[in-house]
């Protein structure tokens, strides 16, 4: 019965989704791999299952399986099956889809079994035949349950009380907080650990923090999911990079200049959670180069308030302040950003000096991306605010650059958000895409996107806010932003 749960789940995510994977195989930044006949006329090898690598997107709604390409093949035949691959034809999420890459990308659903089979198919031009038989390979989505956590728990405490098992560093692992139930936190640190903390999608349970420089403190992947977070007694961020890592460092000279590099490979994601009165950053660093292959925020509301008061930790929302570290990969998606305090935060993201030039042989990186998508924002970097500052990789060929159905209100004031989004660096061909944004400001005017936002496409009307003092901005039924569904898609009619 279980299975055929999961099989109906499936089908139905694999309907809505084929577009998007199909789109997102051609284009996932992984190089093709192709073969020049150098050895022609013999028999291919199987890919060793060992070599055999699964990463899940940073929402894990997708998984990428990697395995080590064949020297002489043309193409792969590859199916995947929930279960084990024996079992009926009903069980397929792919059945023997021929590709020419050394990988696939499929579906994912937590807590299943998975299996799959490789098969290396005659290259043909090159003479090369086939090996007998296919490589088999199995894995799951399940993380390690360790706890659930009672309501009216302070959280601080109870990590002192039951510390996390040294034994779970490495290993995926997950705390869940009760449905609707409500905890306090001062500091949590959950360095080491790639960790989860999630509730209930549709009854979340609510955080306070209470200390004044409470924070949650982690130098690994980490995901905070379904949770409304109140952080008005906080002055410090929403979250911080550890300031004594576990983790062991990778030595670099970079500028003639010896530097410890901290690679976080696990995404950092916040989904589906409320942040209110967030008077901080929303996470920076500290003191160690930090590199994040990954952050997440997606499907979030985040209330800012900060005042002139807390300067010292009021300038930037993403802030790599370390020596020159920066994210490989940052994506704000379907989320909403406002600000109902008179003072304005210098850059939305701010990021150290180093360039992918200065560390890709260090983490094997081959391009970074900045995205917005489907996003709202409002009074975000007003009075001579700037939306980005990031000197070592605005103007590399391998930055990508993403801002599709966004609204701004009354955001990057000191130039256009197109502007200082690009960094002042216009015309950059296919590595920077526009598409159905409003830049407007706060006279009801709009910002010229000059040669920034070549897309011809930003749209130069008012979405007309329902209520935006009190957070609520849902837009007109009449608007063209309605129309073309942009911005927070939480907020349309």
């Amino acid at each position: 019965m279980k299975q055929n749960h999961l099989l109906a789940t499936f089908k139905t995510f694999l309907l809505l989704s084929a577009g998007v994977l199909l789109a997102s195989c051609a284009q996932d930044g992984f190089d093709e791999e192709s073969f020049n006949g150098t050895y022609p006329g013999f028999e291919l090898t199987k890919p060793d299952a060992a070599t055999i690598i699964v990463k899940p997107s940073s929402d894990k709604q997708s998984q990428t399986i990697t395995w080590d390409a064949v020297e002489g093949a043309g193409t792969y035949t590859v199916s995947v099956y929930l279960g084990d691959a024996q079992d009926a034809c009903t069980n397929e999420v792919v059945k023997d889809q021929v590709v020419r890459v050394n990988y696939i990308t499929v579906p994912r659903v937590d807590k299943t079994y998975y299996s799959m089979t490789i098969k290396v198919n005659d290259n043909v031009p090159e003479s090369n035949t086939a090996p007998e038989g296919v490589t088999e390979f199995s894995w799951n989505t399940f993380t390690i349950d360790v706890a659930t956590i009672p309501g009216g728990t302070d959280l601080s405490q109870y990590f002192k009380e039951n510390p996390i098992p040294v034994g779970y560093q490495g290993s995926d692992i997950t705390y869940t907080l009760e449905a609707g139930a409500e905890y306090t936190v001062d500091t949590l640190d959950v360095d080491g650990y790639i960790f989860n903390l999630v509730s209930d999608e549709n009854n979340h349970a609510k955080v306070k923090f209470t200390g004044a420089h409470a924070t949650i403190v982690t130098g690994s992947g980490l995901t905070l999911k379904n949770i409304d977070f109140e952080c008005s007694a906080s002055d410090a961020a929403f979250i911080t990079l550890a300031k004594k890592p576990k983790a062991t460092p990778i030595a670099a000279n970079l500028w003639n200049t010896d530097y410890d590099l901290y690679l976080i490979e696990e995404p950092i994601a916040v989904i589906n959670c409320n942040v209110d009165n967030l008077n901080s950053f929303f996470l920076t660093d500290v003191k160690f180069t930090y590199f994040p292959a990954t952050i997440l925020v997606d499907n979030c509301v985040v209330h800012l308030t900060t005042s002139a008061n807390n300067t010292e930790n009021a300038y930037f929302y993403f802030y790599t302040k370390g020596a020159g570290g920066f994210a490989k990969d940052l994506t704000v998606k379907n989320s909403t950003f406002y600000n109902t305090t008179d003072f304005g935060f210098r850059y939305f993201v701010r990021y150290g000096g180093f360039s992918l030039d200065n560390v890709k042989d260090y983490f094997g990186w081959e391009k970074n991306t900045i995205a917005y998508e489907n996003c709202t924002f409002y009074n975000v970097c007003q009075n001579e605010g700037q939306w980005g500052n990031y000197n070592g990789i605005y103007r590399a060929t391998t930055s990508y650059w993403v801002m599709t159905r966004c609204i701004f209100w009354n955001c990057s004031t000191s130039g256009s958000v197109p502007r200082r989004f690009l960094q002042g660096k216009g015309d950059r061909g296919e590595t920077a895409t526009f598409l159905y944004n409003t830049y407007m400001a706060s006279d009801g005017t709009f910002q010229d996107p000059q040669n920034y936002d070549q897309s011809g496409t930003n749209i130069e009307e008012d979405p007309k806010f329902a209520n935006p003092a009190n957070g609520d901005f849902h837009i007109s039924a009449s608007s063209k932003q309605a129309e073309l569904h942009t911005g927070d898609p939480r907020w349309l009619p």
